[in-house]
């Protein structure tokens, strides 16, 4: 049969008379400051003053609409932000660069037209004045056109006896020389040899003009001479 400890009739006291701890439960009537925020420093307050980018907004819209477009844009972002004032004046600014800015493009556009128009009803093909020339010198001859030189044609002419052996008559050699070139008036002065290379020079006039003709005997068959006729002036 097991045994079991004797019971306990009385607990005895943890504290004995006036040494047990009291606990209050009214809240001490005195608190410190509350303790400062992280880094030391006092939280900062709204910024009141007016935005910058409000005030540049204004400015250049009437200066360069662009810039003051720009201007308005970031004032009303930066017064969202940090609640300063301005947002109204941002928003002006914006709209009056806006404006001011599709006014000018209108403006380059009808001007650009304008210049085009004018541009076009201008008359391009006006003649220049004609320049007086001083008066011809009577002295000076007047030039002349180039004459064509060359080849004229041939011509047959008979022989006869002369004085110093077979000759070509200057007169049938006139009239052959016309008939071969196609010249007028011709006259061939001069004595010409019924021999191979043996040339005179006839004048005469071609298309209206005097012609200077060389005939050369080029052969002699009997009693008849081939002369080449050959315009050299």
């Amino acid at each position: 049969m097991s045994q079991q400890p004797p019971p306990y009739p009385h607990a005895a006291p943890a504290f004995a008379g006036d040494e047990a701890p009291t606990v209050s439960l009214r809240p001490s009537g005195s608190y410190g400051p509350p303790p400062p925020p992280p880094g030391g420093g006092m939280p900062a307050g709204p910024n009141t003053g007016t935005n910058t980018m409000a005030i540049l907004s204004v400015v250049f819209a009437f200066v360069f609409s662009p810039l003051g477009i720009v201007f308005g844009l970031v004032g009303r972002r930066q017064t969202r932000r940090t609640g300063q004032r301005g947002r109204g004046l941002a928003t002006t600014g914006l709209a009056l660069s806006v404006a001011f800015l599709v006014v000018g493009v209108a403006v380059a556009v009808y001007v650009t037209v304008l210049a085009a128009q004018i541009a076009t009803s201008v008359p391009t093909g006006v003649p220049d004045q004609p320049e007086v020339s001083a008066p011809a010198d009577p002295s000076v001859p007047a030039p002349t056109a180039p004459v064509a030189t060359g080849p004229a044609g041939s011509a047959t002419v008979g022989v006869t006896g002369g004085e110093y052996g077979p000759e070509v008559p200057t007169t049938a050699l006139a009239e052959q020389v016309g008939v071969g070139s196609g010249a007028t008036d011709v006259i061939c002065p001069g004595y010409l040899p019924a021999q191979i290379d043996a040339s005179t020079v006839c004048s005469g006039t071609v298309d209206g003009q005097q012609a200077q003709l060389r005939t050369q005997v080029t052969a002699v068959a009997g009693s008849e001479a081939t002369v080449d006729i050959t315009r050299v002036g």
